[in-house]
């Protein structure tokens, strides 16, 4: 059986896009637990990120510097 390059190129950037997705996912909760926030945040972000990988992950660091807490 011979399988096409191109189908190993496709598979590769899918991977890719996966492995940066995932990567961003982890990175964003770690985040999370590592800093505090206004109003106790910090549990509804966890449920928002985990439950929505993607979207999630793009809302949180979108809104990085309008939710952390400002340390005098």
């Amino acid at each position: 059986m011979n399988i096409p390059a191109i189908f190993s190129f496709k598979l590769g950037i899918w991977q890719s896009l996966v492995f940066v997705a995932l990567f961003v996912w982890v990175y964003c909760l770690v985040d999370i637990v590592r800093h505090e926030f206004k109003n106790d945040g910090k549990f509804t972000w966890l449920l928002i990120v985990f439950f929505l990988p993607i979207l999630g992950s793009f809302l949180y660091l979108s809104t990085e510097k309008s939710r952390r807490m400002l340390k005098a």
